[in-house]
């Protein structure tokens, strides 16, 4: 049986006065914690003695008795003020209000040091350490058990039956649980998770308070994981409630989790070699039909979406948050790369720009609607890729009115091309030249003879040769206007259709992501 405040305040030698609320003299004592920070109530399971050095007590005996409430709140055994110089005076808020909530008030004088209070309760709970030690020889025979084999339970669901309560664990974000498999917390608990976790800016303390219909206050703790992750206790007996049990259970949790996040990685290799069939027309279109139902993608409501520049450790756990929240989705890297077939639903979008990082460009094609439209789904993406460049937001769809650009589908901008630069490339083509590649150099050295020698490495006069060339073919003269934007938006469409890039000059620093997609 522990220790209660009324045995601690019979120690002569810790010389403690009790102040007020001495109706809670028979609260049970399981550790005695020293601190002085206004939000000590994040770190208390319940059943703890708080104690305070006095000069930081706040001065006010409002904000005192608001003190006590709230480790009234969280279960805690009592407070000791350790007086000293400094200390102001207890109000008569901080009594009221000890008396009201049945928490202990005591006093330790100036002489009498924390470390004594501290050592007098771990001696007189010695005899629970038994017990104590049992639990948590319990919480490592389940990770003995889960690293040597696969188990007949997991090790929260062990752990849950031997402690004699409930182990939820949960995603810190979405409150769904880590396995899928799992059912879902009442809707009031993943509520409550979720509002907590906003109301404490996703940094989790050490111990959250749930409110639970079922047991009143479900206790939460952080488990080491990539993603954030919640194990939720609710009805752990209050002998076993101190925080070092919690955080070894979490321990255990983070386990559990490796093992769904192992599982989440096969699924993510499977769907990506999928993805690259799909892409590459290797799959005929009823096979790829029912792959993509089987992925919980429904063909009419997803989109493929191209995303550049994302944070690398946001790319690789990508998978991770989408399985998380339930999200179905097709991920394949084709560096510099991610492509990824996803519901088309904006919600999914900012989860996927929010995990990708501020940095991330990101173009998304129409609607799938048939699962062999992928192909030209890529051509889409790609081209509202390159618009994202230009966007405010870093994001553009394909054939949105708000993209800056005369060109409005891939079908005008492959005739342009065609009507433009058909003579160019069929040239290039028969005599192995690069009269294209010389032009869109011209064009973005601003029509200099000088820089764009330089960029091309070859003479001026060489240089002048090829741009006469190129008015032969094109029939377009390089110094009328109305030529030069024909020759700049046809340029431009090629492109944006994934025509060979520049890997120098001004803009070249974009258009490499482009290199390879054929026309």
């Amino acid at each position: 049986m522990r220790v209660t405040v009324g045995d601690l305040v019979r120690i002569p030698h810790l010389r403690l006065d009790l102040f007020a609320g001495g109706g809670g003299l028979d609260r049970p004592v399981s550790w005695a914690h020293a601190s002085d920070l206004d939000s000590v109530r994040d770190w208390l399971a319940g059943g703890e003695l708080l104690i305070r050095n006095g000069r930081t007590l706040p001065p006010l005996g409002a904000d005192q008795a608001e003190l006590l409430r709230n480790l009234a709140d969280v279960g805690a055994s009592g407070l000791v003020v350790g007086e000293d110089p400094q200390t102001p005076a207890l109000c008569d808020e901080l009594a009221a209000a000890a008396e009201d909530c049945g928490i202990p008030l005591l006093v330790a004088p100036y002489s009498v040091g924390f470390a004594a209070i501290s050592r007098a309760v771990a001696d007189a709970n010695s005899r629970d350490d038994a017990a104590r030690v049992g639990q948590v020889e319990r919480v490592y025979a389940a990770v003995r058990d889960a690293l040597g084999g696969v188990p007949a339970e997991s090790p929260v669901a062990r752990l849950s039956r031997e402690l004699g309560c409930r182990l939820l664990l949960l995603d810190a974000a979405s409150a769904h649980p880590v396995d899928p498999s799992a059912p879902e917390p009442p809707p009031e608990l993943r509520a409550a998770v979720r509002a907590a976790v906003r109301a404490c800016e996703g940094k989790i303390p050490g111990v959250l308070r749930l409110p639970s219909a079922d047991s009143g206050t479900s206790l939460a703790v952080e488990v080491p994981a990539e993603e954030p992750t919640l194990l939720v206790v609710e009805g752990l007996p209050s002998a076993s409630s101190d925080t070092s049990l919690l955080h070894h259970l979490a321990t255990v949790a983070a386990v559990e989790v490796a093992r769904h996040a192992m599982a989440l990685e096969h699924q993510r290799r499977v769907h990506g070699e999928l993805l690259a069939h799909l892409l590459d027309a290797r799959t005929d279109a009823p096979t790829a039909r029912h792959e993509l139902e089987a992925a919980g993608l429904e063909p009419s409501a997803c989109v493929l979406v191209a995303a550049q520049h994302g944070d690398e450790p946001g790319r690789r756990d990508l998978h991770l948050t989408l399985g998380r929240r339930r999200i179905p989705h097709l991920l394949l890297s084709r560096e510099p790369l991610l492509l990824a077939l996803l519901p088309d639903d904006p919600d999914v979008l900012t989860t996927v720009r929010n995990k990708l990082g501020p940095a991330v460009l990101l173009g998304v094609g129409n609607a799938l609607g048939v699962p062999d439209r992928l192909p030209t789904a890529h051509k889409e993406a790609m081209w509202a890729l390159n618009l994202a460049a230009t966007s405010e937001d870093r994001i553009a769809r394909y054939g949105d009115d708000s993209a800056h650009t005369v060109l409005r589908s891939i079908d005008e901008a492959r005739v342009v091309v065609d009507r433009v630069l058909g003579p160019l490339l069929a040239y290039d083509a028969a005599h192995r030249t690069d009269l294209v590649g010389s032009l869109d150099a011209f064009l973005h050295c601003r029509r200099s003879w000088q820089r764009t020698a330089a960029a091309l490495n070859v003479h001026k006069q060489t240089v002048m040769y090829r741009m006469q060339r190129v008015e032969q073919l094109t029939g377009r003269t390089l110094a009328t206007t109305g030529d030069l934007a024909e020759l700049w938006i046809a340029l431009q469409a090629r492109e944006l259709l994934g025509g060979p890039a520049r890997t120098e000059g001004p803009g070249s620093h974009f258009r490499g992501a482009f290199r390879g997609a054929s026309i």
